[in-house]
Parts: structure tokens; C-alpha cells; sequence
């Protein structure tokens, strides 16, 4: 007889084959429903599975209690941090918990230095420009009409692009400041690494011992604020980092460094951010979340020309759902032969 597994979570091919192989599998919660399902609903789509793979539903105490008294055995959840879950009542329950670790690791990495060159060579602010027209020529007849030029620049009469935006820089021989050495982190600085950039990284709860193996400078918080050109983020939101980025750190930041964030944004005090941008205290920052989002019309950080948002979109690529798919598959395979599972959350 097959297992009974209720899945809330996008399970890729072929990795959806193997797992129908040994499961009845029923799709439930956010992954039949767009959106976000109440707790009696998800509930109710749950009771007597013996294993609930869950997304991004919310699940409770009371989630798991029922769910337990119907037969569950192993929760699982597609995420790299379980943050929507009762992790604490399912310890108290004695239910397994596993999840996703580094699931999003490589994508949100790749765009943390696709931030980085966007800063620094002023790409944000040129497609702005050519935007709302700021860099654009008077309208042509025949676009296609080049008259044999061989050599072209961005002007005329009017406009030459060196007179509006700003020269950029080069990475190479950059020195590059990484706040949180797990998995993102550390994928961050071995890219930077390809682009010949110094890195340092700040992480007391990281060995000194992995961060020198991986080819890259511990430091204490103070020298890595005074000596880096970008300081990129990589923490959790929890009671201890939440408005840990504040006035005190953009005082000992470089003028001409930038800040970028692919983390979560209550890490940074907003204020001590908006006021360091005001008074030059730093050259720029990126951030792909926001305190508020959707993020709001009237935010003061929007519209400048040194600062990059995107729509929290770092993690959000085919290869997360395929990282994803793959540890939930082994995971259930290893539950259906018996063996004990590997990626448990234990915090």
C-alpha cells in the first residue's frame, strides 16, 4: 500500500515521478488553492496523511495536533527556513520536522552580485533614463537608416550620456564586506572571488576555521564596516538582527561604499538608512525586500537615482524549485525505506 502524502509545496519532474512511485499523493494548501488557505481548510485537506509537505501555508499547533491524531509521521516543508510552521509544537508532538536548507542559496547569491555590478556601473540609473526619455534622441523617419557609421557614441547636440550619468567602477580589487557566512554568504564570496575582489566576512557564529578554507578574510564587525567598498547582507530575521543595521554602522562606512540587502529588510533600522542616502554617509544601496510589501508609492527610498529595489524576486528562479524537489524526494524515499531523516530542522 502506498503512503499517503498530502503536498502544499511544487514538487518538480522527475522528481513528482519517483515520489507517486511509493505515495498516494494529494495536493493541498497553497498549491491547489492561489493564495493562502485558512486553518480549517488546510486542516481538513490534511487529516490521514502520514506525510504533509507544506509551502507556505501557516501551520499550527492545532495543524498538528489533529494532524497527528489522523496518523501523520513526518512533516515536511519546501522552504529553506520553516518560519511558517510551529516548530516548537512539533517537537513538543515528537513530529519530524524537515525542510529545505540552501534551496534558494545559488539563485539568491547570483543576484546578490547582479546587484553589485548594478550599482556600481550605474545600471539602474541608466535604464531610468532611457526611460523616461532623459538619454533619448528626437524621433527618426527611418530607424533603420545608419548611413554606414562605424563608430557610434551616446551623442549629439544634446545630450552626451558622460555628461548624465556618473562613471562607474570595476569590482576587480574591490574589497567586499559579507555580513552572515551560511549558505548564501558563502556562495556570495566565491563568486566576488571570480571577479578578483578582497572579501571579508563577519559572522561570530561561524568558525574562523570554514571561513579561511573558503579563501576568504575573518574579520571583526568594525574592520569590515571601515574597510569595505560593498557590504552586502545575509541574515535571518529573528529577535537579535531585527534593526541591527543602524546609525552606528553607516557612521563607519565609507562615503563611497554601497549597501545591498537579499535578506529581509527589518535587519536595517529604515530611518538610519534614508538619513545615511540624505547626507552622503554612503555612496548607495540595493535591496530586493522592503519592510512593507508590496512596497509603498510614497517610500522615500524610491525614485532615487542611487538606490535599487527590486520585488523580492532574488529566490525566485526554476533551479530553486529544482534544488527544492530534490530534497523533498530524497527525504520521502528515505521515509518510505525506513531510514532516518537527514535535513531536520533542529533550532
Amino acid at each position: 500500500m502506498k503512503i499517503k502524502l498530502a503536498l502544499g509545496t511544487k514538487l518538480e519532474q522527475p522528481y513528482y515521478d519517483r515520489v507517486a512511485e511509493v505515495c498516494d499523493i494529494k495536493k493541498v494548501g497553497s498549491l491547489l488553492n492561489e493564495g493562502f488557505i485558512g486553518e480549517e481548510e488546510l486542516i481538513e485537506q490534511c487529516m490521514g496523511c502520514e506525510i504533509i509537505y507544506i509551502g507556505s501555508d501557516l501551520v499550527t499547533r492545532r495543524c498538528l495536533e489533529k494532524w497527528k491524531s489522523a496518523g501523520l509521521k513526518l512533516l515536511g516543508c519546501g522552504r529553506g527556513t520553516p518560519v511558517n510552521v510551529d516548530c516548537q509544537a512539533a517537537r513538543e508532538l515528537n513530529i519530524p520536522l524537515v525542510y529545505c536548507p540552501g534551496r534558494n542559496a545559488q539563485s539568491v547569491a547570483e543576484f546578490t552580485v547582479g546587484l553589485m555590478l548594478a550599482l556600481v556601473r550605474n545600471i539602474g540609473m541608466s535604464c531610468s533614463k532611457i526611460n523616461d526619455g532623459t538619454l533619448l534622441g528626437d524621433k527618426v523617419e527611418d530607424i533603420y537608416r545608419t548611413e554606414g557609421k562605424k563608430d557610434v557614441l551616446w551623442k549629439n547636440d544634446k545630450i552626451f550620456v558622460r555628461d548624465i550619468i556618473p562613471s562607474g567602477q570595476e569590482l576587480y580589487g574591490k574589497t567586499l564586506g559579507i555580513v552572515g557566512f551560511g549558505a548564501i554568504g558563502s556562495k556570495v564570496g566565491k563568486i566576488a572571488k571570480t571577479f578578483n575582489m578582497d572579501v571579508n566576512v563577519y559572522d561570530p557564529f561561524c568558525p574562523k576555521k570554514i571561513i579561511e578554507e573558503a579563501g576568504v578574510k575573518p574579520c571583526n564587525l568594525e574592520e569590515l564596516l571601515i574597510n569595505s567598498d560593498i557590504i552586502t547582507i545575509h541574515l535571518p530575521a529573528n529577535d537579535s538582527t531585527i534593526g541591527l543595521i543602524d546609525s552606528t554602522w553607516f557612521e563607519k562606512m565609507k562615503p563611497t561604499s554601497f549597501l545591498i540587502n537579499t535578506s529581509r529588510a527589518s535587519v536595517i533600522e529604515q530611518k538610519a538608512l534614508i538619513k545615511a542616502l540624505d547626507n552622503n554617509q554612503i555612496a548607495g544601496a540595493a535591496m530586493d525586500v522592503m519592510w512593507i510589501e508590496p512596497c509603498p508609492k510614497n517610500h522615500p527610498l524610491l525614485h532615487r537615482d542611487n538606490v535599487i529595489i527590486t520585488p523580492h524576486i532574488a529566490g525566485w528562479t526554476y533551479g530553486v524549485y529544482l534544488w527544492q524537489s530534490r530534497m523533498i524526494c530524497d527525504e520521502i524515499i528515505r521515509y518510505a525505506n525506513n531510514q532516518e531523516p537527514q535535513l531536520v530542522w533542529k533550532k
